[in-house]
């Protein structure tokens, strides 16, 4: 299938790499259809881009954040992904990167799973624990990237 986005220009997507989000995510709860994209240049920032829409949102594992990242999800959210194996399952957390960009935040207190094995996704809401919504993530980035040159 291809996608014709302002980002990235043309783009061939596989169907079998589509992720369904039965509720959407927040904000966009109209959009069920995604996939990651993964480009070199902007690691370690994935994109999520809607299908039925020409919407991407920058992505981000909260593990490159805070490697201690652990949040108590309820089994119920595993179930609603079809997940079976920990090993398939894969974190993001939604970054946004404003034109001052030592102002970049994460927001660690709603996680999207996305079960890679089945392509099934959604985006959970944090009850208990510290994490931010508008968490600063630019010294974390950085480090991470000064690291791998």
């Amino acid at each position: 299938m291809l996608l014709n986005t302002k980002r990235f220009g043309e783009i061939e997507v596989s169907e079998d790499k589509i992720i369904h989000f039965k509720e959407g995510i927040l904000g966009l709860e109209h959009l069920k259809r995604m996939v990651v994209i993964i480009l070199e240049q902007t690691k370690p920032f994935y994109w999520l881009q809607a299908i039925d829409e020409d919407i991407s949102l920058p992505v981000i594992s909260p593990f490159e954040i805070d490697s201690e990242y652990s949040p108590v999800i309820d089994d119920s959210v595993f179930e609603k992904i079809h997940l079976k194996n920990e090993s398939d399952l894969l974190v993001l957390s939604v970054a946004v990167i404003p034109d001052d960009i030592k102002r970049m935040t994460a927001n660690l207190a709603a996680p999207i799973l996305i079960n890679i094995a089945d392509n099934f996704g959604c985006q959970v809401l944090i009850e208990k624990g510290d994490y931010d919504i508008r968490y600063p993530i630019f010294k974390a980035v950085y480090e991470k990237m000064k690291g791998a040159k």
